[in-house]
């Protein structure tokens, strides 16, 4: 039963990302457009633990807290082995910040990206 409940949550998750991912974003870009994708793989928690309290952090929070703005965010969720040890989530944060923040961003686990893939 529980399999169940974790497929169908993981299918409206999939299909909220892409309809979210649609929406215009009430950030303004720089006017110098000098802006590049930053991405880092989050996974955390673990299956078939009761106890298992693992909640991801918000990919703007975690940027804003070391100053960095933040224009646009996208999680791609990734899929994970239902074996119980196995991460209960795992997806790639992805944000667009700007170009002379990279340094910053990097010093808390984002590497330079091309950018979520769109399906659309």
């Amino acid at each position: 039963m529980r399999h169940i409940i974790l497929s169908i949550s993981f299918i409206f998750l999939l299909v909220s990302c892409n309809i979210l991912s649609d929406s215009e974003f009430d950030t303004e870009f720089p006017g110098d457009q000098n802006v590049s994708w930053v991405e880092q793989r989050i996974s955390g928690g673990q299956q078939c633990n009761t106890n298992d309290d693992f909640v991801p952090p918000e990919t703007e929070e975690l940027l804003n807290s070391r100053g960095i703005a933040v224009f646009e965010t996208e999680i791609l969720p990734l899929v994970t082995c239902s074996a119980c040890g196995c991460p209960a989530y795992a997806a790639i944060h992805y944000a667009l910040i700007r170009t002379d923040n990279l340094d910053a961003a990097n010093q808390i686990g984002f590497e330079l990206s091309d950018g979520p893939e769109r399906l659309n």
